[in-house]
């Protein structure tokens, strides 16, 4: 089994992704921006998994500060071991899809989540 990570990372092309999505002015930081895209990437019932060749943006305790994304993961995915690279994998396909979405419909995030 994986040892579970103490940050959340993105790969080069979700950099991107976040990058597109922070010039459209929604949200006031990056974090911000990655929980949303957890968020969609729940509510899109994306599987349990991991990403690999991310590089490391955000420490896990502060991007959780007060652990209830790590709860509310527990509940959804019962049987992950390691609730910190199932944010990580969930921040960075949030980040292609809602950047997908962002380009090819020109959404906002309230439409995103309709």
């Amino acid at each position: 089994m994986d040892r579970d990570r103490e940050s959340i990372g993105l790969t080069s092309q979700s950099q991107v992704y976040l990058t597109e999505i922070e010039d459209r002015g929604w949200f006031l930081e990056g974090q911000d921006i990655a929980r949303f895209s957890l968020a969609y990437a729940v509510r899109s019932k994306i599987g349990e998994g991991s990403t690999s060749g991310t590089e490391t943006r955000w420490a896990a305790g502060n991007f959780d500060k007060t652990g209830e994304i790590r709860a509310l993961l527990s509940a959804l995915y019962p049987d992950c071991q390691t609730p910190v690279r199932l944010m990580e994998h969930l921040v960075n396909e949030g980040l292609r899809m809602v950047a997908a979405r962002a380009r090819t419909e020109d959404l906002g995030p309230a439409d995103l989540m309709d």
